[in-house]
């Protein structure tokens, strides 16, 4: 029997100390370590398994990842490939740590090379750019099966709203992306969907609502969206029995374009007034009236605003009227949608251009994911008092 040298732990941790100045220390000092406890393991496992006659059978390399390099271990194998170590399974969650590491760091806008950059400064040279590409191609396919999910039946309330982005075709050009948010029977909120239309169509929309239907929606009790071509007849269309709600910010901005910068604030402040979500016992058909004599009043000075006077929609913007004063506020406008959309804009912006659609679907989609694990959880208390959204 050979001679063994025996250590106290004293001696030990100086040697250990000393080692770990060295500049690669840390990952050889683990990498023993972790040699030796699976050699451990595979000793315990061969005296506790005799029946079978097994013995060991030399080692595998592996490849793991450390800290600043990599791991290169020797795992020990035993010649019936029975021996799975419990360590290596715990190394084997960090790998799966990494890779939600990555997930993270792409749906923040990070492309595959500053991704395989970040791992190299923490872990070492052990994630190539085709191993990140692989590992992003995998997270794209984990947000488009999350963007086809199946939907509920109802929603109480939809909102629908657009963000542009950048991407390249044949070129770059900037494409509109609609976004579709619904207040879920438990008034907590949801992304339905992200829909993209380089050209804005009636078709398109009918395309987009009758794709919420095939995933199993098949009621919503209000639609609320901007002054979007043609989305007030898709609803009509797909969804009769719902109620629709136009943004009324975004009219009172479109209107206020056709007035001049001096007038504008008093203009502005006269159309808000028209709105007036506070009021329990304020009528759609009294908001309709004041609106109309308002855009009177200043026709005299501004003739363009006969267009809106005779518009034939105008009761679009005062739904919200026939809904508890408690909620008006959060159905009146497209304002939820638009936060969601500055949350987009916060991931896309790292990037000057997408370089497919496909990419935007990713980035955008990691958002919604993020958001619905997150803020969107939490319901909005003050549906409750409805009894027309909340049929709980």
């Amino acid at each position: 029997m050979e001679n063994q040298i025996k250590f106290t732990k004293e001696q030990l941790q100086v040697a250990v100390n000393n080692y770990l100045l060295e500049p690669e220390g840390v990952n050889d000092l683990f990498t023993m370590v972790v040699n030796g406890l699976m050699y451990g393991e595979r000793k315990e496992f061969l005296s506790t398994n005799q029946k079978e006659r097994n013995k060991g059978n030399g080692y595998r390399q592996l490849l793991k990842a450390g800290i600043g390099s990599g791991l290169e271990l020797q795992v020990p194998r035993d010649r019936l490939g029975m021996f799975k170590p419990v360590l290596l399974g715990v190394l084997e969650q960090q790998e799966e740590k990494i890779k939600d590491l990555s997930f993270a760091l792409y749906g923040k806008g990070l492309t595959t090379r500053q991704i395989s950059e970040v791992l190299t400064d923490i872990y070492g040279n052990n994630y190539s750019k085709s191993g990140i590409s692989r590992i992003t191609t995998e997270f794209s396919e984990v947000v488009e099966s999350w963007l086809n999910r199946p939907l509920d039946t109802r929603y109480s309330v939809v909102f629908i709203d657009a963000i542009h982005v950048k991407v390249r075709r044949d070129v770059v050009a900037t494409e509109a992306f609609y976004v579709v948010l619904g207040l879920k029977e438990d008034l907590t909120r949801e992304v339905l969907a992200i829909a993209n239309f380089p050209t804005e169509s009636a078709s398109g929309w009918l395309d987009t609502l009758r794709g919420l239907q095939q995933r199993g929606l098949e009621q919503a009790e209000l639609f609320v969206f901007d002054d979007l071509k043609g989305l007030d007849s898709s609803i009509g269309q797909c969804f009769p029995s719902s109620n629709q709600q136009k943004c009324m910010l975004h009219f009172q901005r479109n209107l206020s374009k056709n007035i001049r910068v001096k007038d504008r604030e008093a203009f502005c402040t006269q159309v808000k007034e028209v709105f007036n979500p506070d009021d329990k016992t304020y009528t759609a058909q009294q908001a309709e009236i004041n609106l109309i004599d308002v855009l009177k009043q200043w026709s005299k000075k501004y003739p363009s605003l006969n267009h809106t006077i005779k518009r034939t929609d105008l009761s679009l913007l005062f739904t919200y009227l026939s809904y508890d004063y408690r909620v008006r506020r959060m159905i009146y406008t497209t304002n939820w949608i638009e936060r969601l959309n500055k949350s987009f804009r916060r991931t896309l912006k790292i990037r000057n251009a997408l370089p497919t659609v496909q990419a935007a679907f990713t980035l955008m989609g990691y958002v919604a994911m993020d958001i619905g694990n997150k803020t969107y959880k939490y319901p909005i208390t003050n549906f409750k008092f409805d009894s027309q959204l909340n049929k709980t």
